[in-house]
């Protein structure tokens, strides 16, 4: 765990991002707060009456008008919304929420959130292992903001090949950390801590300051093609699975569980051959895997 690294050199964002970020958007973020649980929910059942009456150019005048009127109220609600029916059904699917009860909630796909606030806000950034993502382009980011643009087109990564091999995804899972941490600089949106996971323990050090970006991606590429090169006879695999049905899929196989990287996500390892049955039987079961 890292603490906030001192005098990080902020970046203005280019005229570029500023202009795209005045611009329609995909998706829009909806913040909604309350002096208490009761308010909140009158608060979202009245946004979203009013958001299923705005067109889908509104959505982002409504996005502005709400933040605009916070005042740091200690119950608050969130909504990341593609148009006004999807507004309409999220912030009314909390305000239900509220009416059961329940006071805390974040939806699967990180698009709707219900919480109380009981301090001063920290925000803390957790920069992801391998096994993270699978493309090289950089995707919507690189596309949006040039500051993304520099450091891909820097890393000159692969773009046919194995994306996932152990070479090819650490620089590739580097880059895209040290893209996102340059997009959150350009937006002013600091952390005060941060921890890494495996790999990205070199890319919370670079947050830190202790690496530089180039050290980063260079610290990257050779720690993947060690390990690449030195491995060659057994690989690992992830499951979306808790720990006792990995068990059961590499029962009768030299496969051990070699990580728990969270309640629904075991890793197993072992010889190659063994991991891709591990794999069938895991399609077989319609258990993710990568």
């Amino acid at each position: 765990v890292l603490d906030e690294p001192a005098g990080r050199r902020r970046t203005a964002p280019s005229r570029r991002s500023a202009a795209l970020a005045h611009a329609l958007q995909d998706a829009e973020l909806l913040v909604v707060e309350g002096e208490s649980a009761k308010a909140l929910r009158a608060r979202l059942h009245e946004v979203a009456a009013f958001a299923a009456q705005v067109s889908y150019g509104q959505v982002a005048d409504l996005a502005a008008t709400l933040q605009r009127e916070l005042r740091g109220l200690a119950h608050r609600a969130a909504v990341v919304v593609t148009s006004p029916e999807d507004a309409e059904r999220r912030l009314t699917h909390l305000a239900d929420l509220l009416e059961s009860g329940e006071t805390a909630y974040t939806a699967a796909d990180g698009r709707s959130f219900l919480g109380r606030a009981s301090g001063p806000a920290r925000i803390g950034f957790l920069f992801p292992g391998q096994g993270s993502g699978h493309g090289t382009g950089g995707g919507a980011l690189r596309r949006r903001f040039p500051e993304a643009a520099e450091v891909f087109d820097r890393a000159a990564l692969p773009t046919t090949g194995d994306m996932v091999a152990t070479d090819v995804a650490q620089p590739r899972i580097a880059t895209g950390s040290a893209a996102g941490l340059r997009v959150l600089d350009a937006l002013r949106l600091e952390a005060s801590v941060a921890v890494g996971h495996s790999l990205g323990e070199l890319s919370a050090l670079h947050w830190s300051g202790a690496l530089d970006e180039d050290t980063l991606l260079e610290a990257a590429r050779v720690r993947g093609k060690a390990m690449a090169e030195h491995s060659s006879s057994g690989t690992m695999a992830s499951l979306s699975v808790k720990p006792e049905r990995a068990e059961q899929l590499i029962e009768g196989l030299s496969v051990v569980v070699a990580g728990y990287n969270g309640p629904e996500q075991t890793v197993v390892a072992g010889p190659v051959d063994e991991i891709e049955e591990v794999q069938r039987r895991a399609e077989r079961s319609e258990i993710p895997c990568t």
